[in-house]
């Protein structure tokens, strides 16, 4: 395994570019609901196919593609919060690191994997509409509802939900 480090520095400019906005978030709700949905399919459907499922939704994806995939400490390092910007970091750096390993693999998922969608994508997307979540009692929360977890296998079996921008812009003009 040789280490795509260009597609991983460009997710950690992506995960440090995510900024908390609550109003956006708010007025972007229905369009998160859906990410959140759609990562927890896609994420259930990769757990099970790659045998992942320990701490899913947030498990290890790439490891268990590939154990050898590796990330430069100091690169994982620009994840960390400043507490001196005075700005919250809304990616969890131990969530982001994840991701990030997950870039790192470049195109091995999808050659390996050709009929699975990127897992990380819809999380992105929600995280770039108004930043994070938090985790409480087998929900996700979004700040202005919940969105239950359920188990991966429930996840697994949903249809999958456009996730393009004009189809979730869409969806936030509707409410």
């Amino acid at each position: 395994m040789v280490t795509d480090t260009a597609a991983a520095e460009r997710m950690v400019e992506r995960l440090v570019a995510v900024k908390y906005d609550d109003d956006a978030a708010y007025n972007r709700r229905r369009s998160r609901a859906r990410l959140t949905r759609e990562f927890l399919r896609r994420t259930a459907q990769w757990a099970l196919t790659v045998g992942a499922q320990e701490g899913w939704p947030f498990s290890d994806l790439a490891g268990a593609v590939d154990p050898t995939v590796t990330v430069a400490p100091e690169l994982l390092a620009r994840l960390e919060a400043d507490p001196a910007a005075g700005d919250a970091f809304p990616v969890r750096p131990g969530l982001a690191a994840i991701i990030v390993r997950w870039a790192a693999l470049g195109s091995e998922p999808r050659q390996r994997f050709p009929n699975l969608d990127d897992p990380y994508e819809p999380l992105l997307a929600l995280f770039e509409r108004g930043g994070g979540y938090s985790l409480a009692n087998g929900f996700i929360e979004l700040g202005y509802g919940s969105y239950p977890i359920l188990s991966a296998e429930e996840r697994a079996a949903l249809e999958p939900a456009p996730i393009d921008s004009a189809s979730l812009d869409q969806l936030d003009t509707e409410g």
